[in-house]
């Protein structure tokens, strides 16, 4: 654990149900804004019922963000709000539709495209516009964190554009706007939000204020999880989850994560994978890795998840993914030996260099050996 931190997060945080009743007073004075919508979002009534809440006030709606946001939509986006001279970016969704108007609202004022800053040809050295972020899941964590997730498509490559110009202006939770998420959207982010609570306590880069929000996180997520997939409509899991995502994003966002969510990008973007889904896969492999060095942080988290110790921790990990309806390996989405050098090559990011335990070439082929089985 690191002894020296810096804690980064947005400049306001807003929690609560119904917060979102709060969202035209924490707005700059007369923005034009570009609402960036999901397709859930759109479909559920939620954006309608914003743009009637701010219907005083000049706004452009875009919506339809495909998961896994590829640059391009980044450059849709970014190229109507440069048309229409917008002032600020909302986003309302799931991590996919936050990440691609995050990386919008960065790219607006600057000159370029997506492709430049995500292959880093371009640095960031300035703000982009106002951005809110207003989660209707609870997962991700994109609404807190200083990056966006982004994939190429063409190369296959899946990784962050970040930056501390980044760090939404507004992020805004409120639990109601999750009710209705579907069974199989709460469970994959769900367990996104465990995960990431898992690997911020372990992180090579943790400090006590990541391992005190992680830990509660994990706690949180790892009760209510099962409760918010079996009725979507329990508001006290829902609650409880986005509370728990909330704690985890914020405890990722200033250790980094391991290498269950370094090895899930390159092969949830080779494989077409749902992120929640791949990480879900990997984790109980992953565990299995870091348990040599990582035992007395697993006990530690059993006890905030009613387990006991650190082999029951693991067990009880994929027990939970198993009732979730995660599958067992990567067979089943196409995964061979082939792949496995793509994966090797573009695993290596922050995520690998936080795990607690380093993972060599060899050690990356034995576990996906593991998946094909």
């Amino acid at each position: 654990m690191r002894e020296a931190f810096t804690l980064l997060y947005p400049e306001k945080i807003i929690f609560g149900r119904d917060s979102l009743k709060q969202l035209r007073q924490h707005l700059p004075k007369n923005p034009k804004i570009l609402l960036v919508t999901g397709k859930h979002v759109m479909q559920s009534g939620k954006s309608e019922e914003i743009m009637n809440m701010l219907s005083e006030l000049d706004i452009i709606e875009f919506t339809g963000i495909p998961s896994e946001p590829p640059l391009s939509s980044v450059d849709e986006i970014a190229g109507i709000g440069r048309s229409e001279e917008v002032t600020a970016v909302i986003a309302v969704g799931g991590g996919s539709a936050i990440d691609a108007a995050k990386a919008a609202a960065m790219l607006i004022p600057k000159e370029g495209g997506c492709h430049e800053y995500f292959y880093s040809r371009r640095k960031i050295e300035s703000k982009g516009l106002f951005f809110a972020a207003i989660p209707t899941t609870a997962g991700t964590g994109a609404e807190i964190t200083a990056n966006s997730v982004l994939t190429d498509p063409e190369t296959k490559i899946k990784k962050s554009i970040r930056s501390p110009f980044m760090v939404p202006d507004l992020a805004l939770v409120d639990p109601l706007l999750t009710l209705d998420a579907p069974r199989g959207l709460t469970a994959a982010s769900g367990l996104d939000a465990l995960i990431q609570a898992v690997e911020s306590f372990t992180s090579a880069d943790a400090n006590a204020v990541s391992r005190a929000l992680a830990e509660d996180a994990a706690g949180i997520i790892f009760h209510s999880l099962p409760k918010a997939h079996a009725n979507g409509g329990d508001i006290e899991a829902r609650t409880e989850m986005a509370r728990g995502s909330l704690l985890s994003a914020m405890a990722f966002s200033q250790s980094g994560l391991g290498a269950v969510h370094g090895l899930a990008h390159p092969i949830g973007a080779l494989l077409g994978i749902p992120h929640g889904v791949v990480c879900a896969i990997l984790l109980v492999p992953v565990l299995e890795w870091n348990m040599p060095v990582s035992a007395d942080d697993y006990s530690r988290l059993s006890s905030k998840c009613g387990l006991d110790g650190a082999a029951d921790f693991i067990r009880g990990a994929g027990e939970l993914c198993s009732s979730l309806n995660i599958p067992s390996g990567l067979s089943s989405f196409g995964l061979k030996e082939e792949h496995f050098p793509f994966i090797i090559k573009n695993c290596r990011s922050r995520s690998m260099d936080c795990n607690p335990r380093e993972m060599p070439d060899s050690g990356i082929v034995k576990l996906l050996g593991q998946m094909l089985s």
